[in-house]
């Protein structure tokens, strides 16, 4: 866990946590040229934001993306440089080609020399000032980088990565043990973004500030923005995620409370398997490691000092992992009474100047541990003062912290109140404005209010006129009916001269009688429909001869009433049949209807063997019945789930010299044919 103290761990966790505030505040605040030249930067933003998940899980994808963009725009150009800037953290964060990254960085910086791009050169001293701090562990030199990238964003007025530029400010301050003036920068950074309205970056400085105040020991503070940014974690980054439940989790181990801690890191371990960074797999195993061994579980302490161990392998130049991850193997081996196994370890330790005091008083305290089992009573001493030395350090540097926060905020809440006493000034100016804003607007809706009553009334006298006009005109409609001859009237009197003398007379005028009847409804039962066409039939057999035969078949699970059809649906098909297929055949003419169920619908088959030419169909028709059949069975398909369904075949007759045209009409059980009556 490296236990991930405020001294020690913090330069292992800012490889993952370049990502979390760096990197996103150098791109997403636009990367626009200053100076009055136009906006440019658009393809480094664009670029960014499309690969950024890719920086740490697939590095050589980015690096041949930036490749190919690189490859079509001028080598000396802005754009360039910005994509050169992203290839530079990719190189050193995610592709761990350090040198070639260092390359980079020195090319962008000779470009901005060169042309005195300050914003360019705003980004990387933010960016340099990340590779100075995450990769070569030199602290107050990352802080100095940051505060040049912050008096370039002052000079040059660009304030779009002021919360990203902030919060690596703090992360700067809080590497160097000054975590007031950690505190100080994070919550600027809140201060903005609370008067932008903006949520940008806020996760890493709630994250910030619980790590901040855990380091001071305000655990109950820390817990609390640990818990608002717990509150965003479905909207951030696996590496964000990850760096959060490393964090929470070493607040809850300074708390002491082990069990709490174990699941955050737990959480972290997963997140970080996702993470092809070597560090970050280190720093989790290392956790799971060191709050194991405090539960008590060697067993489970053991592997996952065989897995850091693993990774440190791949981290050769990171002499503060290899410190810690060895003094934490050498108190295992204390624990398993190895002395000898556990000298090794502290040997290999070794000793260097990164060290934060937190964890030079751990190692001695281990040391001391050591020599009183190996009864070595003199260096027991002597490490046992230099432990007690280093425990007073953080006290007071903790002491001094808390001291140093508090005056800080009390110094922000004075300024707050002064620009409180100047907003309610301005605030009773606002509402003196909004008095007369309100009347202005009072009489202007009067005044509307006055011209839609008159433009109403005047509206309404209109439309009465209009609709006294139209009832003259239906008037003088029924009055024309009136004068017509009833339809009826003509088929009841020829009924009664033509009646028992010709029969095809007396034929068609049940047809046209059915087809009056029917002329109006959009829907009728299939019985109906049928006996129409039964009707129709018959009046035109006599054109096609004695050779012509007609026949009808309805299965017996068919109920013919209660099936819903359009109407003159199977008419129009039946007449097709007729005056394309059997007027002129020379041969048998056959003609015949089907109904029968299949599945859950009613298939109404109309057959016919006659002329071998072409014929109409449903999708090529010009006909007027056929154009209609095509729309009617659209429409209504539109509206049902079920489709109705027209499918039409055509294959050669057993002599060879006729054609059996059929046409298969599915109607769904539950059809609905209210859109016909719309």
């Amino acid at each position: 866990m490296f236990r991930l103290k405020p001294s020690s761990i913090v330069a292992l966790l800012f490889p993952v946590f370049i990502v979390c505030s760096a990197i996103p505040s150098c791109t997403s605040c636009g990367l626009k040229q200053g100076g009055g030249r136009p906006e440019t930067g658009r393809l480094a933003d664009d670029t960014y934001k499309r690969l950024r998940d890719s920086i740490f899980t697939n590095p050589g994808y980015v690096l041949a993306e930036i490749d190919s963009l690189q490859h079509d725009i001028a080598d000396d150009s802005a754009d360039y440089y910005k994509l050169e800037l992203l290839r530079a953290d990719v190189l050193c964060n995610g592709d761990n080609s350090g040198d070639k990254g260092v390359d980079a960085y020195e090319n962008v910086h000779g470009y901005c020399l060169r042309n005195g791009d300050k914003e360019l050169e705003m980004y990387y001293w933010n960016y340099y000032g990340n590779y100075v701090l995450f990769n070569l562990g030199i602290r107050d030199s990352a802080r100095r980088c940051y505060e040049r990238a912050y008096k370039l964003m002052e000079e040059t007025g660009n304030r779009s990565g002021f919360t990203g530029l902030c919060i690596n400010l703090a992360d700067a301050y809080r590497a160097i043990g000054r975590s007031a003036r950690a505190s100080f920068y994070y919550r600027r950074a809140l201060s903005w973004l609370d008067s932008v309205g903006s949520t940008e970056n806020l996760f890493n400085v709630y994250v910030g500030l619980g790590q901040t105040y855990a380091e001071i020991a305000n655990y109950d503070e820390a817990e609390g923005y640990f818990k608002l940014a717990g509150t965003m974690l479905d909207s951030v980054e696996v590496y964000d995620k990850f760096f959060y439940h490393n964090s929470y989790g070493n607040q809850l181990y300074f708390a002491h409370r082990y069990n709490d801690a174990l699941r955050q890191f737990e959480s972290a371990a997963a997140y970080a398997s996702e993470l092809r960074h070597p560090s970050a797999r280190c720093i989790a195993a290392t956790n799971m490691c060191e709050v194991n061994l405090m539960l008590g579980n060697i067993k489970e302490a053991h592997k996952y000092l065989d897995l850091a161990m693993s990774w440190l392998r791949q981290l050769p130049n990171d002499a503060l992992s290899r410190f810690y991850i060895y003094s934490l193997a050498g108190d295992i081996a204390l624990n398993e009474n190895d002395l000898g196994r556990a000298s090794r370890y502290f040997i290999e330790a070794g000793d260097t100047s990164i060290i934060g005091p937190r964890e030079m008083s751990l190692h001695y305290s281990r040391l001391q541990r050591l020599h009183a089992q190996l009864h070595n009573y003199a260096a027991a001493y002597h490490y046992l003062k230099r432990a007690n030395h280093y425990e007073k350090l953080i006290n007071n540097d903790r002491i001094r912290n808390q001291i140093a926060e508090i005056e800080l905020r009390y110094r922000q809440d004075t300024t707050i109140m002064q620009q409180h006493l100047v907003i309610s000034e301005k605030e009773t100016e606002v509402r003196t404005l909004e008095v007369q804003i309100f009347l202005i607007v009072l009489m202007a809706m009067l005044i509307i209010s006055s011209i839609v009553i008159y433009t109403t009334y005047k509206r309404r006298r209109r439309v009465m006129a209009e609709m006294n006009l139209r009832q003259s005109l239906y008037a003088m409609r029924l009055a024309n009916i009136r004068n017509r001859i009833s339809p009826h009237f003509v088929f009841n009197v020829l009924n009664r001269e033509l009646k028992n003398d010709n029969p095809g007379i007396e034929n068609l005028v049940k047809l046209l009688r059915t087809n009056l009847q029917l002329c109006d409804r959009y829907t009728v039962s299939l019985q109906e429909e049928l006996e129409f066409v039964d009707t129709y039939v018959t009046a035109e057999a006599p054109s096609l001869g004695n050779d012509f035969v007609y026949t009808k078949h309805i299965a017996p699970e068919v109920e013919p009433s209660k099936v819903i059809i359009p109407s003159m649906m199977v008419q129009i098909f039946v007449e097709n049949a007729i005056k394309h297929g059997l007027r002129g055949f020379n041969g048998e003419k056959c003609l015949g209807i089907a109904v029968e169920r299949r599945g859950d619908a009613t298939v109404i088959i109309v057959e016919n063997e006659g002329n071998p030419s072409p014929r109409t169909d449903a999708s090529g028709s010009t006909g007027t019945g056929m154009k209609v059949v095509t729309q009617t069975v659209n429409l209504l398909n539109e509206r049902n789930a079920s489709k109705m369904d027209i499918d039409m075949k055509c294959k050669p007759g057993a002599n060879g010299k006729s054609a059996i045209f059929t046409v298969t009409i599915t109607i769904p059980d539950n059809f609905d044919f209210s859109p016909m009556k719309n």
